[in-house]
């Protein structure tokens, strides 16, 4: 593949993941969004960046190895990569020391060592993560000339390997990258408890889709109320149409509250 080609980062991520999945893993589901009580299916090729979906375990391991395996083609840099489960640091130390020169250092976060410390290249440093907060992620960072993340959590919310578990996002927002980073850094030395920057994501998507549920939800109640109305112009007295418009204002209201009170939260949890 001539990495080179394609057009711009995201379009060259999702066309390697793409190419990497089986046909009938083509689709994830966008998290916290329905359509008329519907989960919400993207073809993997059409996936936003900063948003976050549902991953089976196969989908979320082809976002991590694609950028695992990008890393090299883009002017080096620091690469970041956990492995969460028993002996997938060890099936993939031969090829991250294939790499290793090729960067300017890979930093392996996993819950089992490898095989022998003394056979991994000088570049690969790498941190045991049992019992960590760490552990409960599967992630990539590089950090580079282009900079990008795949991140998501366990949710164990299904007991079978093909089924969605992991809830994240991937991103190319210097920003959002540089302070995943730093709750690494503070998770690795001990000075934090949880990855704060994702919750503070998870909480401010969550919010952002529940007001477009809401604001959907409403339009269809207005919608109702108008066709209503035409057909009986008659209905509509003074009276009627005060409590129409009060009952506007009232949910216009109580929109506004649910992302001040998500704020709130936020700023609660950071403390």
């Amino acid at each position: 593949m001539n990495y080179y080609a394609l057009p711009t980062p995201k379009r060259e991520l999702l066309a390697e993941v793409q190419r990497r999945l089986p046909s009938t893993r083509q689709f994830v589901q966008e998290a916290f969004t329905t359509d008329h009580g519907r989960p919400v299916m993207i073809r993997v090729g059409y996936l936003r960046a900063d948003t976050f979906y549902l991953f089976d375990d196969m989908t979320a391991r082809a976002f991590a190895d694609t950028i695992v395996d990008l890393a090299p083609h883009h002017n080096g840099g620091e690469l970041t990569v956990s492995y969460p489960f028993h002996g997938e640091f060890r099936a993939q130390q031969r090829h991250l020391q294939l790499l290793a020169p090729k960067l300017s250092a890979i930093r392996v976060l996993a819950v089992d060592s490898p095989r022998k410390q003394s056979v991994l290249a000088g570049r690969v440093n790498c941190h045991n993560i049992t019992g960590s907060m760490l552990a409960k992620y599967r992630l990539v960072l590089h950090e580079g000339h282009r900079q990008v993340l795949f991140i998501c959590r366990d949710t164990k919310s299904s007991d079978t390997i093909n089924s969605a578990r992991y809830l994240g996002f991937f991103t190319f927002d210097v920003e959002t990258i540089s302070e995943i980073a730093d709750d690494i850094e503070q998770l690795l030395h001990g000075s934090g408890t949880q990855m704060s920057t994702f919750a503070k994501l998870e909480m401010l998507h969550r919010t952002t889709q529940r007001v477009s549920r809401e604001l959907e939800s409403y339009s269809r109640r207005v919608d109702l109320a108008i066709q209503r109305v035409q057909r009986r112009p008659d209905v509509l007295t003074p009276a009627r149409l005060d409590k129409i418009l009060n009952q506007a204002v009232a949910k216009m209201r109580e929109l506004e509250e649910i992302p001040r009170r998500a704020m709130r939260s936020i700023a609660k949890s950071s403390h």
